[in-house]
């Protein structure tokens, strides 16, 4: 027993050296609602029960599901946040967004299981109110769409009675549009939009010793995103010159963990934190194709960090409540603010249920977040302030499961 608590000690202490050492500091636009069942644990599903959704959260979970599996939702967000420049404020019109996922996992053999994943990684929209009169937001975003996709193929394998790994493939498309505030209704507010897509990767891990056989870790590596956009820009009699061109953006890479605890069969509970290198996203780049302009939107953000704790507790063989939190540090850099993401860090708090036959399943989950307010100044050096940001979450998840032992 000791010399068991003895390796529990040390492998926390190594996931703490890990977790220092990626927590260099996501909230950004980065997305975390891939099911209702993660949604509902705050993300705390690094390294539990496995679902099909697990491809987007650590796709070495995916050799514990048996046979042929589906699994499809949606989460419903609705955001509100003001922002203030120069003393006058402006809200987010009322608007509502879905994030839809679908899952696949096929079992080919003891060892191999595949699966792939649709779902969305990054993603921003908004609109402000009355913004033709928002005289002292000249030259910053009165719209903004930044939509993305990703579809992931991957292969999962169980290396060990305690260990699996994971590699898998990730296409992203990207669809990004703004409208920029330079006079009064619509006269000289350019507008730029790009589309594109890219390629990365990702890399997972699940261990789950024998000597400590309530305890598992899970470890998830995305690499970046570099997109290269087509598109145009309308200078609709603006500063800006219209014509077509081409846009560079880098959406960063990031590092999960988390270690989950079985107390009893009946409940689990997980704490995990997520690394997000946000410095990569250091500005928006717009090459004209046919005129020698080049625009750039500094960005500046930071590294952040995102720390997340969840459980589970089954209250019979079919019926599961859960609970999450969430703390998503913010990447914004004051001295570089703009109107395009207007809340700063986040506290994230998540409830949950599903019905599970081990046939089919259906989960439901129900976030608040609340967000804390942020004072600084824009590129143009005018003084912003973020307040009021906050958003809910509606998640629904089902799951159905085809062929299993």
């Amino acid at each position: 027993m000791r010399e068991n608590t003895s390796k529990l000690l040390k492998m926390l202490f190594v996931l703490a050296v890990f977790t220092a050492a990626t927590a260099v500091q996501g909230a950004g636009f980065a997305l975390y609602e891939f099911s209702a069942r993660g949604n509902a644990m705050g993300g705390s599903v690094m390294a539990n029960d496995a679902e099909p959704a697990s491809i987007a959260m650590n796709p070495a979970l995916i050799t514990e599901l048996d046979g042929t599996q589906l699994q499809l939702g949606a989460t419903a967000v609705l955001p509100r946040a003001t922002t203030t420049i120069n003393g006058m404020s402006r809200d987010l019109e009322d608007q509502s967004f879905i994030l839809p996922n679908l899952y696949f996992t096929h079992k080919l053999s003891d060892r191999f299981t595949f699966g792939f994943g649709a779902f969305s990684r990054f993603g921003l929209a908004g609109k402000y109110q009355d913004y033709s009169s928002w005289a002292y937001a000249a030259g910053e975003a009165y719209k903004v769409s930044l939509t993305s996709y990703s579809f992931a193929p991957v292969l999962a394998f169980k290396a060990t009675d305690e260990l699996s790994l994971s590699a898998g493939l990730e296409v992203m498309y990207l669809d990004f549009s703004e409208s920029l505030l330079f006079s009064p209704l619509g006269m000289g507010n350019p507008e730029i939009s790009g589309k594109g897509w890219s390629l990365g990767g990702n890399v997972g891990l699940l261990y789950k010793p024998d000597w400590a056989d309530k305890w598992a870790l899970g470890v998830t590596y995305k690499s970046q995103m570099s997109q290269d956009l087509n598109g145009s820009v309308s200078g609709n009699g603006g500063p800006l010159p219209s014509g077509d061109a081409r846009g560079k953006v880098t959406l960063p890479d990031s590092i999960t963990a988390g270690i989950s605890y079985r107390p009893t069969s009946k409940l689990v509970l997980e704490g995990g934190i997520t690394g997000t290198f946000w410095t990569k996203y250091d500005a928006i780049v717009i090459d004209y194709k046919n005129l020698p302009v080049t625009v750039a939107d500094q960005k500046n953000y930071t590294d952040a960090a995102r720390f997340n704790i969840g459980g589970e507790y089954k209250l019979d063989n079919n019926w599961a409540v859960r609970a999450g939190y969430v703390y998503d540090g913010s990447p914004i850099n004051p001295n570089h603010m703009d109107t395009i993401v207007p809340v700063d860090d986040r506290n994230i708090f998540s409830v949950g249920a599903g019905y599970n036959t081990g046939v089919w399943g259906l989960d439901a989950s129900y976030s608040y977040l609340a967000g804390s307010d942020l004072s600084g100044v824009t590129n143009s050096g005018a003084p912003i302030k973020y307040t009021n940001g906050a958003s809910h979450f509606i998640g629904l998840s089902f799951k159905y499961a085809f062929n299993t032992k």
